[in-house]
C-alpha cells in the first residue's frame, strides 16, 4: 500500500510507488487513481508533486488524465515503451525477480544476441574486433562467477556497438538493467565458463571471416543453454518449451 514520503525527490518516489502498484495489478486497467485530494494525503505529499508524478506516468504510458473523468490505469503491454521491463523483472512484492519476465529476457537476449552477431560479422571494424578479443581474454582468467557474467555481457555490448545500430544500442540498455539488476538470479542461468569462453572464440573467428550466419548461430547456441537452465532450474515456468522457441 502508499507510503507517506519525504521531502527529497517527491515527484520521483510518487512515481515509484504508483508505478509499482500498477505494474503489480493493485491498480489494474480502466481503474481510476484515488482523487488528487486523497492520494496527496496518504502520500503525504502536496499537490504540485503528485501534479508531476501523474505526468510522469502518462509519458511512460501507465496512466491517462481527463478532465471530468480523473486518472486511469492504460494497458500498458498496448501503450507503455521497453524501458519498463527492468520495473517489470522486479514486479514481485516479496523483492524476487518476476521469473515469467526473466524468461521474456533471456529469449530477447538470445534473439537479439544471435542478430547483432550476425551484423557484427558483416561491421565490425579491426579495432572493434580487437575489443572483442580483448574481453575474451580477460574473461579467460580464473574469476567469480558474476565476474564472468558481466564480461559476458560487456562482450555483447561491444557486439552491439560493431553493429552500428542505434536502436539495437538502446534496447541493450534496457536488457543491462534488468541482468545488473539481478545477476545473482543470471548467475544461475549461465552456461560453465567453458561453454561461454568458447562461444566468445567462435564468434570472433566468425566475426574475423566475415560469416555472419556462423557468428549468429554460435550465440544462438549458447544462449539456448541459457534457457535451457532456466527450465531444468524452474520447470513450471516454460510457457511453451524452449524447443519450440529456438525454432522462431
Amino acid at each position: 500500500m502508499l507510503k507517506p514520503i519525504g521531502k527529497q525527490r517527491v515527484a520521483e518516489e510518487i512515481v515509484q510507488q504508483l508505478r509499482s502498484l500498477i505494474l503489480r495489478g493493485h491498480y489494474a486497467t480502466g481503474d481510476k487513481l484515488p482523487p488528487e485530494r486523497k492520494l496527496a494525503e496518504e502520500l503525504g505529499v502536496n499537490r504540485a508533486s503528485l501534479r508531476e508524478a501523474i505526468k510522469a506516468l502518462e509519458q511512460m504510458g501507465l496512466v491517462k488524465t481527463r478532465q471530468g473523468d480523473g486518472t486511469r490505469v492504460l494497458d500498458f503491454m498496448q501503450t507503455a515503451g521497453v524501458e519498463l521491463v527492468s520495473h517489470l523483472v522486479a514486479g514481485t512484492t516479496d523483492g524476487a525477480p518476476n521469473l515469467d519476465v526473466l524468461e521474456d529476457v533471456m529469449e530477447f537476449r538470445r534473439i537479439f544476441g544471435r542478430d547483432i552477431a550476425g551484423m557484427a560479422a558483416e561491421r565490425a571494424t579491426p579495432e572493434e574486433i580487437a575489443r572483442l578479443e580483448d574481453i575474451a581474454k580477460r574473461a579467460d582468467a580464473d574469476l567469480p562467477t558474476e565476474e564472468l557474467l558481466k564480461l559476458d555481457f560487456e562482450f555483447y555490448l561491444e557486439l552491439t556497438r560493431s553493429a552500428r545500430n542505434r536502436v539495437f544500442q538502446l534496447l541493450i540498455n534496457t536488457t543491462r538493467a534488468a541482468v545488473q539488476s539481478h545477476a545473482a538470479f543470471f548467475a544461475q542461468v549461465t552456461p560453465p565458463p567453458t561453454v561461454m569462453r568458447k562461444c566468445h572464440r567462435d564468434v570472433i573467428a566468425a566475426v574475423k571471416a566475415r560469416e555472419a550466419d556462423k557468428a549468429g548461430r554460435a550465440v544462438n547456441e549458447y544462449l539456448l543453454k541459457a534457457q535451457e537452465l532456466l527450465t531444468t532450474l524452474f520447470p513450471s515456468r516454460s510457457k511453451t518449451g524452449v524447443e519450440a522457441k529456438s525454432a522462431r
